[in-house]
This record gives C-alpha cells, structure tokens and sequence, in this order.
C-alpha cells in the first residue's frame, strides 16, 4: 500500500461482510478507474470481514481511516462498488454525504450500469437511495439469521452432513443430550433447574446460559418457531414438539427466572475492595442457588479473605452514613460567605480609588480650563473620566455577580446535602467512588479509607459493627 503524502489522494475503498468472501469482483470493478492514475494517487482501502449492518461507524477501523483523511483534506475521490460498501445505515449514509460535500470529495460507484445509481449532489434523492440501502441491509440481516436459525454453521449435539445438509446426531454426545431433555422434564421449581444445570454443566461441558438456551431452541425438536410452526425436515429432533412446548408451558418461567437471577447477581458486583494483607483486588464470584454474592481473595499465603457482598454493602452503607451526617454545610456556607466579604471589600476599595480620581479630574476640568469653547469631548481628561466611570461601574456589577453568587451557592450546598442523603440510599456505589478512597478486607475485620476534605467534621476513627449491625 502506497504512503500517504501532501498530495490529495483516489482512495479505492472495498468492503466484504466475512472473511470467506470474494473481493475480486470489486477489484475488477474499479480497474479501469486505477488505469487512468498513477500509482502515486492510488490509496486502497480494503475492509475485510466486517459486517456494516452488524457494526458501527466507531467499530470499523478502516471507515475510521477514510473518515479522518477526508478531514485532513487528503481525498480528492472515493471510488466504491455501490453505497452498500461504505454504508447500510441510513442516518450514517447521511452524515457521511454531508461530510464528503463539505470537504468537496466526489464519490464515484464503479458498479453503475448495473442497476446501482451514480452519486448525486441532491440531497433529496441520495437520502432515497441511502434508505433503500438501509432497508436492503436489514433485510439481508433478516435473511442470514433466519438461514443461521434453520442451517447453524454448528449446533451442539448434532454433526451437520455437507453434501445434504442434514443434521443428525453426534455420537459423542447424543446420550448426553438425551439425558439433559429427560431430566428438564422432570424439573418443578427453580432450585430443581440448577440441581440439574449444575449437573450438566461437567457432563456437557456447557455454561449456565448455554444449558438454557439449549432448553429453549426448538431446534432440537426439529422445528423453527420464529415465524409460525415450520417443520425442519433436515433435523433430527431429540425430543418431539409436543414435548418441547410442553416444556416451555410448565418451565419457561423457570428458565426466564434462572437467567434473570444471574443477571441481577452479576450487577450487584458494584464495589472494588482488596485484599488487607496481599494488597491484590478481591475476585467477585456468585452463588446462584443461594441468590447470594460475596468477594474473596484466592492466595494461600496468609489468611482466609472473603465478605459477603450483602454485609460488605451493609457496613458501606453505614460508614456513607457516618459520612454524610458528619457533613458540615454550615462551614461550606460560612466560607462561602468570608469569600464574597472579602471580594467585596475589595472592590470597595477599589470604587473610593476611582471615586477620588474622579473628583480630581472633574475639579481640574471645570477649574482648570479657559477656552470652554473647544471641544472638551476631545480633552483626553474628559476621556479618563469616562473610563474611570466606567471601571466603577464594572465594580459594582461584579459586587451584584458575588451577591448572586453566594445566594445561588447558598442553595447549591442545600441541594448538596440532600443528594448525598439520597444517594445514600439510591447509588451507593456511586457516592464510594466519590468518597471512599480504598477498602482492604482482613481476615476479621476490614479497612476503609475515606477521602479528608474540609467540611467533614470530626468521624471516629474506628467503627465497629456486630453481627446485628449488618444482619
């Protein structure tokens, strides 16, 4: 690929969705183009599985590139099949002809005359053809997971044939996967569901969320289900679709629930405490059966490390507490109030300067001059004078701004103090970060760090919470 120099660049721009397709035909395509220019105006670009209906503008690094040379004032042409290569997206389309017009960048679709449309200066109707576009592409998504639904590249438990694509069961696993559909079966509470998902799981080989999915893919009843009831004929089911839809009546709430639970318990992971003797940050691991969550450090070279999210949450929650009734507005208001005070006296002092100098200049215009038939607009006193009255009044607005001032951080600290009180409940984990420096667990007790400011009043040193503190 050819260096980028000062000299405003034909970028060939190609794009392929997977790694498997072909970029020939493209390449084909803009020849006659690259024929006409030497080497030295060439820049090719080429994009090489990525998918624009699946990614963003952000998530492709070579439409990243081609972007920031056209800000550069580096493109002089872009040269692409059809609009499909830069873009599916339509607003992203949008953006794209806007910026390519504002930088006067042609675009040239080296497939026209095979259906596709030039690039156009209307707005208008490159704003149609980017629709079209967007529509293509959703449609093409819309195709290729309704293929990957009825023809998986892969489906656990089943060994696809090439040459007829039908799908039949793997030898190595079917038993297991027998097994696993009999035993959901079987299933009549939540706690049934993880008995068997954690027996599974060794069995199989397969996470939590993959046990689920398999229980809920209709696949593995020889049907698809996303639109209406169509029979998959080259699929060997392992259980019939009565039994499959059976099983979702009487568990799906169960499976919904399962998911959900681990979900939830994954979020709560919302504090970063270490470890008190090897200074290592804790591991965050989860008990789903229980519905419980907690921290521990996985060295063997010094005590047992480990705490409960549930307590660790409680005993945060009340030093946050410890933190915010110890919060002195009152001192944050009184400072507040010496600040204006003392900017005030002195711009006050500042005004009597300019007062007196007034007086001066108005006593030697008036005494002092005997031709009063000049123009005594033109007296460079007279402009001095003009200047001082107005540094005094800019004084005296600049008092009113302080006054406001201090009015309005008079009801900022108010609002202040209550958000904290809120926050306490609503985003603890937010005030942590905002107020506690470091947590470090011991084997019996742990370590709090709590960021000194000014306006926290005297807190004990050490707190102690009992076991009913934080049941």
């Amino acid at each position: 690929m050819n260096a980028i120099n000062s000299q405003k660049k034909h970028v060939f721009f190609r794009r392929v969705s997977t790694a498997g397709q072909d970029i020939i035909t493209q390449e084909a395509a803009d020849l006659p183009f690259r024929e006409k220019l030497s080497d030295d105006e060439i820049l090719i670009i080429n994009e090489i599985a990525t998918s624009a209906n699946k990614k963003a503008i952000k998530e492709r690094p070579e439409m990243q590139r081609l972007i920031s040379l056209v800000k550069d004032k580096k493109v002089h042409s872009i040269y692409a099949f059809d609009r499909s290569r830069l873009f599916r997206d339509f607003y992203e389309g949008m953006e794209f002809n806007d910026l390519r017009a504002k930088y006067d960048v042609q675009v040239i679709y080296t497939s026209v005359g095979n259906g596709n449309m030039p690039a156009s200066d209307d707005v208008f109707v490159e704003g149609l053809l980017s629709m079209f576009s967007d529509i293509e592409g959703k449609n093409i998504a819309r195709r290729s997971r309704e293929a990957r639904l009825r023809y998986p590249a892969k489906k656990f438990g089943y060994q696809k044939q090439k040459e007829t694509k039908r799908f039949l069961h793997d030898s190595s696993k079917s038993k297991g996967v027998q097994q696993y559909f009999a035993a959901l079966k079987e299933i009549s509470s939540l706690d049934d569901l993880y008995k068997v998902t954690k027996e599974y799981r060794k069995k199989l080989k397969k996470t939590d969320e993959q046990l689920v999915s398999m229980a809920t893919d209709p696949f593995y009843a020889g049907y698809d289900l996303e639109k209406g009831t169509n029979k998959l004929q080259h699929v060997t089911p392992y259980i019939s679709i009565e039994e499959f839809l059976q099983l979702q009546r009487v568990n799906g709430e169960f499976f919904k629930a399962f998911l959900e639970r681990k979900k939830s318990l994954m979020c709560q992971n919302i504090y970063t405490p270490c470890c008190g003797y090897c200074r290592k940050p804790l591991f965050y691991k989860i008990e789903e059966e229980s519905n419980s969550s907690y921290y521990s450090c996985s060295s063997k070279l010094h005590p047992k490390v480990t705490v409960s999210f549930s307590d660790l949450s409680k005993i945060i929650g009340g030093i946050l507490s410890e933190i915010i009734q110890n919060f002195n507005a009152e001192k944050l208001i009184n400072q507040s109030i010496n600040c204006y005070r003392t900017i005030k006296k002195h711009l006050e002092a500042e005004m009597d300067s300019i007062d007196q100098n007034l007086n001066g200049i108005i006593e030697e215009l008036v005494l002092g001059s005997d031709d009063y038939s000049a123009d005594w607009k033109q007296d460079p006193m007279y402009k001095r004078k003009q200047l001082l009255k107005q540094e005094y009044h800019n004084c005296l607005e600049q008092i009113k701004e302080n006054q406001n001032a201090l009015q309005k951080n008079k009801s900022v600290i108010k609002v202040i103090e209550e958000a904290l009180i809120n926050q306490s409940n609503m985003n603890p984990s937010m005030l942590c970060d905002m107020l506690i420096n470091g947590i470090w667990i011991y084997g019996d007790n742990l370590q709090v760090d709590v960021f000194y400011f000014d306006y926290l009043q005297e807190m004990e040193k050490e707190m102690i919470f009992e076991g009913e503190d934080i049941a």
